[in-house]
């Protein structure tokens, strides 16, 4: 028999095995041994947690099964000696968030007897008291930041923990001793607050917060650190403290942390340099008269550095970023050596007595360059500044502006700013006596239906008037042209002002005459100086009675007949035309062939006459086609006519051209072409049947429709269709009411297949549009006159991997009826001497272009960016020039003939020099140079400070021509090795200018050599046999180039 006698034991969660009952009593009436025993947890039994500990003893010994709770004891032993061994069962909890359910011990023994051997249960309990744990914290041993950036600390060393934590809500704030903190909760379910202070407030599940803590790819949360002060610390705490806020066990809520230091790089803050600290904003302006004392250009300026206490190694520079002129003087105010005050000592500058740096330039328009040494406070700085002095004994009203730059001499190490600009206005009012500088050029197109002039006019003052007059046979000059307020726009940037003259519009009456064509020009100035010069040229005009000449330009099919487009000069009358020039295999419709190769015809309807190519003829030829007859008072008439006939392949669109034009059908299904802009032009056999019309780029006109109110029958009955003033559609034969929707399409995309020869003969014109699938060849064959293949709207797409090939002739022209045109060249090798855009076209090449004559292949859009994707090469010695900004993604290759780029290249494209040639940029450039094997060639840079690409392959037969660079006695050229060796950066200085250029390759620092160009500019070479020259004194040019 058992007795518990209330036996119950507290435990406190974490304390030591303790003996459940030992006030439990044993008994057997019948039996003076037992031979077993259970101790079991009965009630509240949790596995994993509860345990059950006994010793043997006296025989007995014992088995626990935590899975089940119970305690087993066996062996025979007195009575006595059971009691004591359950009095001695102890119990212990091993977790440390226990369950707090009180448990339920149940004893029972066993004397082994056959019947009624187990003894009554008694039960004891066990009351389990949980205690809260303190929570733990993690982070890493270190971050690393950089001032001013902004940091992640999501890590997955970053955590907490908690044994007893559970899903209860803690609370983990984050704080720094010095920036600011930035957090958001992203998908972690956890609550976040003081974001953007120096202290994060987190709330949430221990998992909820891990989560936000955590790296993993899965979490969206965010938590940063910035340094946000200009002068940071060394390094900063970051500090970890959790509270379980007591939600489990007993002893209130506990505290867990951990620290990480964050180390602060430092970085160097920009100098702030304002040029008027009374107003708002960095900048200021002055007036000034020319020819009146040198003046202070800032008086008020303040300089502040929130990490420099002084400009070590830095420098001012003051320098004219716009109209600055020679003229210009840029000096220091020697004011004295007191309190205060700017000082000048040779080229020392002292601040209160004190040298604060050196400097060089300012003289004749160069840049005012102050080197600073430690004594250059920001006090200092800014006196400097204030005692800046400008002056100019000469210069015209103009506007200027100067640019101070202030380095402050920290580097920019770790993303740092060294520098600091300011910008200041010099209005000078000027007395300008001197002239504008005047020469004028003109160019006649082989049809002499047009006539350009360029007058090239520059004055400092500026260009107010351009005007044109013309005196015949040294008749007094008549004003024929002022140029309008969109021209003199037009040519302020080049100094070129340009106007063309149309026949029929142009003011040249008499034929065959030599006129004195001068330009006048009038400055800007106050006093509106004139300057003028002079053009002599002789015009061939369209006379209708006398000897005039005119110009024709039919086009057709090939092998069949061609309407000459020539008009009857006299009613009734019989003419006697004579072709001249007549290729062979042509023939002259009507017309008989004479001995020596011309054809003549006598008819009185001179308007029907046509001419036959043969069928596989495709291009264009001009024919010299004469015309006389006699007039109704007797007097002999003529006319000289140049008559261009284009013949189109069977089955091609036929194009007409920007002038009046004749277009005659065939006997096929024709499409004629009609792109703005053109003149008033006239249509033979078209079939209304079965003929097109297709019209390009005409706004508001995009349906039969829209057209129909534009067309109109003529007095012989002839349809009309009248597109714009001056642009007209004669279908000669055909009614108005023959024509039908069918007969038009609008903005239609020509197509034109080129498999075999295109050729335009020298003087010769053909227009084409759309895409032109050239896998023969289209040949360009001028010896003298103006031969052009004109890119009518909306360009050329040149497909087919054919060929253009240009003669060597400059007087070869690819251009365009408006800026707006443009020639793709997606697969096509173009090659030869000429004009490539005139200004008049846009220029996309995505396959080949080389400069293979004598005379330049020069490639012009007018303005427009020239794109290379492609090749770009010379190999003539009249070498390639793109006269403009070139955007390169492809190749420049100089290869036995020069390449020179007038403005900016830009794109990730390279160049390669070889074979004694010369690469010349005449403006920023990013394009990779290499100089090919035994090249002996020249890098021309007219802008090596803004030059960024890579140089690699210089040889001692190769040389470097730095335009801005001047030669002489402060020159000088330093080249340092970088770490890696894969090359290394060249510095060449006049004193004034610095041009840093980046090498690839290995090089011997003393083989740099500098020398005269021949025109005072620096030429670098390389020759590690020899000594490097680091400063010129008193030398002469070794070479020119």
């Amino acid at each position: 028999m058992l007795n518990a006698n209330g036996g119950s034991l507290s435990y406190t969660e974490n304390q030591a095995a303790t003996a459940i009952d030992t006030a439990l009593t044993a008994s057997d009436v019948d039996s003076a041994n037992l031979t077993g025993a259970t101790v079991s947890i009965s009630a509240n039994f949790v596995s994993g947690q509860d345990v059950l500990g006994f010793t043997n003893q006296n025989g007995i010994t014992g088995s626990y099964n935590a899975a089940t709770g119970v305690l087993t004891l066996s062996g025979t032993a007195t009575v006595a000696q059971y009691q004591a061994a359950l009095e001695s069962v102890t119990y212990f909890n091993s977790s440390d968030n226990p369950s707090g359910a009180t448990r339920t011990i149940s004893y029972q023994v066993d004397d082994g007897q056959a019947a009624n051997h187990a003894s009554n249960i008694v039960t004891s309990t066990v009351a389990v008291t949980p205690v809260n744990d303190a929570p733990t914290a993690a982070a890493p041993v270190s971050y690393g930041a950089t001032e001013q950036v902004t940091v992640s600390l999501k890590s997955a060393s970053l955590a907490v923990s908690d044994v007893d934590g559970g899903s209860g809500n803690e609370t983990l704030t984050l704080s720094v001793g010095e920036g600011t903190l930035t957090g958001t909760a992203g998908n972690s379910g956890a609550t976040v607050s003081g974001s953007g202070s120096s202290s994060l407030t987190i709330s949430g599940t221990l998992a909820q917060i891990n989560s936000f803590l955590g790296s993993g790819a899965a979490s969206t949360s965010t938590l940063s650190y910035t340094d946000n002060t200009d002068t940071p610390s060394a390094s900063t705490t970051l500090s970890l403290s959790i509270n379980d806020n007591g939600n489990t066990g007993t002893g209130g809520s506990l505290v867990g942390g951990a620290a990480s230091t964050i180390t602060i790089t430092a970085v160097n803050d920009a100098p702030v340099i304002d040029l008027n600290s009374g107003t708002a904003g960095t900048s200021t302006s002055i007036n000034y008269t020319a020819g009146s004392a040198a003046t202070a250009i800032t008086p008020s300026a303040t300089v502040t550095d929130v990490d420099s206490a002084d400009f070590n190694g830095g420098s001012l520079t003051v320098a004219f970023t716009a109209n600055g002129t020679s003229a210009d003087q840029l000096t220091i105010q020697n004011q004295g050596t007191g309190a205060g005050q700017i000082g000048v000592s040779g080229s020392n500058v002292t601040y209160q007595g004190t040298t604060i740096g050196t400097f060089t330039g300012g003289a004749n328009g160069s840049n005012l360059v102050i080197t600073f040494n430690a004594n250059a406070t920001q006090a200092a700085a800014a006196a400097l500044a204030d005692h800046i002095l400008y002056s100019n004994a000469t210069s015209p009203t103009a506007t200027k502006t100067v640019t101070y730059t202030l380095v402050d001499g920290d580097g920019t190490a770790n993303g740092g700013t060294d520098t600091g600009t300011a910008t200041a206005t010099i209005n000078v009012t000027g007395s300008d006596s001197t002239p504008p500088s005047v020469s004028i050029s003109h160019q006649l197109s082989s049809s002499q239906q047009q006539s350009t002039f360029t007058v090239h006019a520059t004055d400092a003052s500026g260009i107010q008037s351009v005007q044109l007059y013309d005196s015949i046979n040294g008749a007094a000059p008549v004003l024929i042209y002022t140029f309008t307020a969109a021209e003199l726009a037009a040519g302020l940037a080049s100094g070129n002002y340009v106007h063309t003259f149309d026949d029929g519009a142009a003011p040249f009456p008499v034929s065959n005459s030599v006129h004195q064509i001068s330009a006048v020009v009038t400055d800007n100035s106050a006093a509106h100086n004139s300057g003028t010069a002079v053009d002599s040229v002789t015009f061939k005009t369209n006379g209708g009675g006398g000897s005039s000449s005119k110009f024709t330009a039919p086009a057709g099919v090939a092998g069949e007949p061609i309407n000459l487009a020539l008009t009857d000069p006299s009613d009734g009358q019989t003419v006697t035309v004579t072709v001249k020039g007549v290729p062979s295999g042509w023939t002259i419709d009507g017309a008989t062939q004479n001995a020596d190769g011309s054809w003549t015809v006598q008819s009185s309807a001179v308007h029907e006459l046509t001419v036959t190519t043969p069928a596989d003829f495709v291009g264009a030829a001009v024919l010299d086609v004469h015309l006389t007859w006699t007039n109704a008072d007797g007097t002999t008439g003529s006319l000289s006519i140049a008559d261009n006939v284009e013949a189109y392949a069977q089955g091609s669109p036929i194009f007409a051209w920007s002038g009046d034009d004749v277009l005659t059908g065939s006997s096929g299904n024709d499409l004629f072409v009609f792109s703005q802009p053109i003149g008033n032009d006239t249509v033979h056999s078209f079939d209304a049947a079965a003929d097109q019309i297709d019209l390009i780029g005409y706004s508001g006109l995009a349906s039969f429709g829209d057209l129909q109110t534009h067309i109109a029958d003529d007095a012989h009955g002839n349809a009309v269709i009248t597109l714009a003033d001056g642009q007209s559609i004669t279908l000669d034969g055909v009614h108005s009411s023959a024509l039908g929707a069918g007969n038009f399409v609008f903005d239609q995309t020509p197509v034109v297949n080129n498999p075999g020869t295109m050729t335009l003969g020298d003087g010769a014109l053909l227009p084409l549009s759309g895409i032109v699938n050239n896998s023969g060849l289209i040949s360009l064959n001028s010896t003298g006159d103006e031969t052009l293949l004109q890119v009518i709207q909306h360009g050329v797409s040149l497909q087919g991997g054919g060929q253009i090939v240009l003669s060597d002739n400059a007087a070869n022209l690819i251009s365009g009826t408006g800026p707006d045109v443009a020639l793709i060249n997606i697969d096509n090798t173009i090659s030869g001497a000429g004009q490539l855009g005139d200004g008049m076209l846009g220029i996309d090449n995505r396959g080949t272009i080389i400069a293979t004559g004598t005379n330049a292949l020069v490639i012009d859009t007018g303005g427009s960016v020239v794109t290379n994707s492609g090749t770009l090469e010379a190999t003539g010695s009249g070498g390639l020039i793109v006269a403009g900004a070139l955007a390169n993604s492809g190749k420049l290759w100089a290869n036995g003939g020069n390449i020179d780029i007038d403005g900016a290249v830009t794109g990730e494209g390279d160049a390669t020099i070889g074979n004694l040639s010369k690469l010349e940029f005449g403006g920023a450039s990013s394009t990779n140079v290499t100089f090919a094997h035994d090249a002996a060639g020249t890098l021309e840079l007219d802008d090596s400070f803004d030059y960024s690409g890579r140089i690699s392959g210089i040889t001692n037969d190769d040389k470097l021509d730095l335009n801005d660079i001047l030669f002489g006695a402060g020159t000088t050229v330093a080249y340092q090795a970088s770490q890696d060796g894969s090359g290394g950066t060249l510095t060449v200085s006049d004193g004034a200018h610095n041009a840093t250029l980046h090498l690839l390759g290995t090089y011997d620092a003393n083989g740099f050599k500098l020398a005269d160009d021949g025109q005072g500019h620096t030429v670098v070479t390389y020759d590690p046999a020899e000594f490097t020259l680091t400063g010129v004194s008193g030398v002469t040019s070794e070479f020119a180039v």
